[in-house]
């Protein structure tokens, strides 16, 4: 983990001096943010983590957590652009109660987020439940799925088109979605 990463050139001059090794690169300043997507490619960056208690405080923020969207927004789009993971969402300092945890999590997952840093094995358990889909996720995506089965509903994706399910349209993103949950399941 380099901490206050900013600069790719750090991110290099670690590598160097420990050579072979995978870089989560902690983004804790609006500079960090700025740099993202250069920081995103870097060679040997492997995922993005956004240190929100120092952004917060680099920033000057209220509390609210709206003041984070921005940022989570734009590490989730330098990860994505990179081919990298989502980006891990930072700690929350809350280790008595998990419904703080909880709602961080849901806003960072809004922002394509797809871990978290934990600071308390308490928060481990709500923090890996929360991650895996939902039982009705799960049963949308296997209707989905199901659905698709069949050379009339197969030629159609393949041909750009869409089916229904559930009275909804169902293009080939649905599906693809719909598998990438049955496949977070089995992970």
């Amino acid at each position: 983990m380099l901490p206050k990463a900013e600069r790719v050139q750090t991110v290099a001059r670690l590598r160097t001096a420990c050579t072979g090794i995978a870089v989560l690169a902690l983004i804790e300043t609006a500079r960090g943010v700025l740099r993202a997507e250069a920081l995103a490619e870097a060679p040997g960056v492997v995922r993005l983590v956004f240190g929100t208690i120092d952004f917060a405080l680099d920033m000057n923020l209220s509390g609210d957590p709206i003041g984070f969207d921005h940022a989570a927004s734009r590490l989730a789009l330098a990860s994505r652009a990179a081919g990298l993971p989502g980006p891990v969402a930072g700690v929350t300092p809350d280790i008595q109660d998990t419904e703080p945890l909880l709602a961080d999590l849901q806003r960072a997952r809004v922002h394509g987020f797809t871990a978290k840093l934990c600071i308390h094995p308490a928060q481990l358990l709500p923090v890996h439940g929360a991650l895996r889909p939902s039982a009705g996720e799960l049963d949308w995506a296997r209707r989905v799925v199901a659905a698709m089965h069949g050379g009339v509903q197969e030629a159609a994706l393949g041909a750009g088109g869409a089916v229904q399910v559930d009275g909804r349209m169902v293009d080939k993103p649905v599906l693809l979605r719909a598998q990438a949950l049955l496949a977070r399941e089995r992970s």
